[in-house]
C-alpha cells in the first residue's frame, strides 16, 4: 500500500488590502506594491482598490525604495572615511569598496544589532547573538556581507511591501550562495568560520523547505533557487564536523560547546534518566512532550486572538505538533520533516509580527510566544530524526533559557484578553521540558555534538 503524504494546511491571516486580481481569484495577496508577487509571476495587471483609474506616470519612480536621510548621510560618511557608524562594526578599508546599496542594508542590520545589544536581548534572536562575529567576517569575505545584505533586504521587503527590496534580497541571496559554495571548494581553517557563518545565516532566508534541506545536507542533488552548481558543496553538518580539530579557536566555540542548564521541576528531579538505547522510554517521553506542547499552545490561543499574525503562527505550531504526535514512529520523508519545520526557521525574517523593537522592550506577550515557538522547534528536532543539523536546536535552547531568565524575575502578567493572571512558572513548563528531553536524548542521536 502506498504511503499517504501528510497534508498540513498552513495557518494564515487574511489579506485586508490585497489587489483586485487576488481578491477575484480568492487567494491571499502579499500586498507588495506596485505589483504583488502572484500577479508578477502570472504576468497579469495588478491593481489595488485605492489606486486611481488613470495610471500615474511616476508610479515606478514613486515605488522605489526610500531610505531615511540620516541613513543616506551616515552611509556616505562611512564609505568615505571607512569609519563605521556603530561600534559593533569593525573599522576596515573593505567598507570603502562596497556599493552604497550594500552599506545601507548592512547599516540596517547593525542598527537592529545595536538595539538588541543595548537591551541585552541578542541571544533571544538566535544568530543575532553572534552578529558581531558576522560583521567582522563581512569585512574579509564578500559572501558573508551578501548574506547580511540578503537578510536585511528580505526583512525590509516584508515590512515595507517593497518589490525593489524583494528583488535585492533575491540577488544578494544568489550572490551569497555562489560565494559560499566557491569558498567550500577550498575549505580550510582560515575560512571555516566564514563558511559556517554564511551557512547558518542563509538557513534563515532560504526560499522554501527544499532549499533549506539542501543547505542542511539531507539530499544529494543541488538546486537552490534554480542555481545549478557544478559540484556538490559541503553541507552545514559537514562544515561543523570538519571544524572539530580547531574548534577551540573558532569564533563559534561558545555555541558549539553550549550546555543547557535549567531549573528542574520536582517531577523531573525525581525521575531517573532513561538508559541509552531505551527506545520505548524515549518514544513515550517524546509523545508526552508533544501532547504537553499541544495543550500549552492551545491554552495561549485565546489570549493571542487580538494579534492575528501571532495567533496564526500559534495555530500552525499546534497543527504541526498534532500531526507529528499522530505520526510519531511512522516513516516521514526528510522532505516532509523539513516542510513541517521550515515556516518557523524563517519567522524572524519573513513575518511582519517579528518586531525587534517590541522584543528589545521585552514585551511579555512576544517573549511568551517566542518561548513556545522555540520549544516546538526543539520538540520537532527530537521527534523527527532527519532534522539533525548541528546547532539547529542549540540556538533555540539558549534562547529559551535566556527568556526564562527574564521572566523568572516576575510572578506573571495580567492578560487583557482573558482578564486572567498568567503565572510564568506555568507558562515556562513546556519550554523547559523540551530542553530537558533534548538533553536526555540529544547525545544519542549526535544532536548535542558538533
Amino acid at each position: 500500500m502506498a504511503t499517504v503524504k501528510p497534508v498540513l494546511r498552513r495557518s494564515h491571516t487574511k489579506s485586508k488590502f490585497g489587489c483586485q486580481a487576488c481578491k477575484q481569484r480568492h487567494v491571499k495577496c502579499d500586498e507588495f506594491r506596485p505589483t504583488c508577487h502572484r500577479c508578477l509571476s502570472s504576468k497579469i495587471t495588478c491593481k489595488y482598490p485605492d489606486q486611481t483609474e488613470v495610471e500615474d506616470p511616476d508610479e515606478k519612480e514613486a515605488s522605489a525604495l526610500w531610505w531615511p536621510v540620516d541613513i543616506e548621510k551616515s552611509c556616505e560618511q562611512w564609505k568615505e572615511s571607512g569609519e563605521p557608524p556603530f561600534v559593533s562594526l569593525s573599522p576596515s578599508p573593505s567598507w570603502h569598496n562596497m556599493d552604497m546599496k550594500d552599506l545601507k542594508y548592512i547599516y540596517k542590520m547593525a542598527l537592529v544589532a545595536n538595539i538588541l545589544d543595548l537591551s541585552n536581548t541578542t541571544n533571544i534572536c538566535l544568530l543575532w547573538g553572534e552578529m558581531g562575529v558576522l560583521f567582522q567576517l563581512a569585512t574579509r569575505y564578500d559572501f558573508v556581507a551578501h548574506t547580511l545584505a540578503a537578510t536585511s533586504a528580505q526583512r525590509l521587503a516584508v515590512t515595507t511591501k517593497s518589490h525593489e527590496a524583494s528583488q535585492d534580497a533575491y540577488q544578494y541571496r544568489k550572490q551569497a550562495l555562489h560565494g559560499l559554495y566557491r569558498a567550500m571548494g577550498c575549505f580550510s581553517k582560515e575560512n571555516a568560520d566564514a563558511i559556517l557563518a554564511a551557512s547558518l545565516g542563509c538557513s534563515y532566508i532560504m526560499s522554501d523547505h527544499r532549499s533549506l534541506m539542501t543547505l542542511a545536507g539531507n539530499i544529494s542533488t543541488v538546486s537552490l533557487d534554480k542555481i545549478i552548481l557544478s559540484s556538490t558543496p559541503l553541507t552545514v553538518e559537514q562544515v561543523a564536523t570538519r571544524m572539530k580539530p580547531w574548534l577551540k579557536r573558532s569564533a563559534f566555540h561558545q555555541i558549539f560547546t553550549f550546555e543547557p542548564t535549567h531549573y528542574e521541576t520536582e517531577e523531573q528531579a525525581a525521575s531517573s534518566p532513561p538508559e541509552t538505547g531505551d527506545m520505548e522510554h524515549r518514544f513515550a517521553l517524546i509523545k508526552t512532550l508533544l501532547a504537553e506542547g499541544i495543550g500549552s499552545v492551545n491554552g495561549l490561543a485565546f489570549c493571542f486572538q487580538g494579534d492575528r499574525d501571532l495567533s496564526a503562527v500559534l495555530r500552525q505550531l499546534r497543527d504541526v505538533m498534532r500531526l507529528v504526535h499522530e505520526r510519531l514512529g511512522s516513516d516521514l520523508s526528510a522532505e516532509d520533516q523539513y516542510r513541517l519545520v521550515y515556516p518557523f526557521t524563517a519567522w524572524f525574517v519573513k513575518n511582519s509580527a517579528a518586531s525587534y523593537v517590541s522584543l528589545s522592550a521585552k514585551n511579555p506577550f512576544l517573549l511568551v510566544f517566542l518561548l513556545h515557538m522555540y520549544a516546538v522547534v526543539v520538540s520537532l528536532t527530537v521527534s523527527l530524526p532527519r532534522i539533525d543539523v548541528p546547532l539547529f536546536a542549540k540556538y533555540r535552547l539558549r534562547a529559551i533559557l535566556e527568556i526564562c531568565n527574564i521572566l523568572k524575575n516576575e510572578p506573571g502578567f495580567l492578560c487583557q484578553r482573558c482578564n486572567g493572571f498568567h503565572s510564568y512558572e506555568e507558562v515556562m513548563a513546556f519550554p523547559l521540558n523540551s530542553v530537558s528531553v533534548y538533553q536526555q536524548f540529544g547525545r544519542e542521536t549526535g544532536l548535542l555534538e558538533a
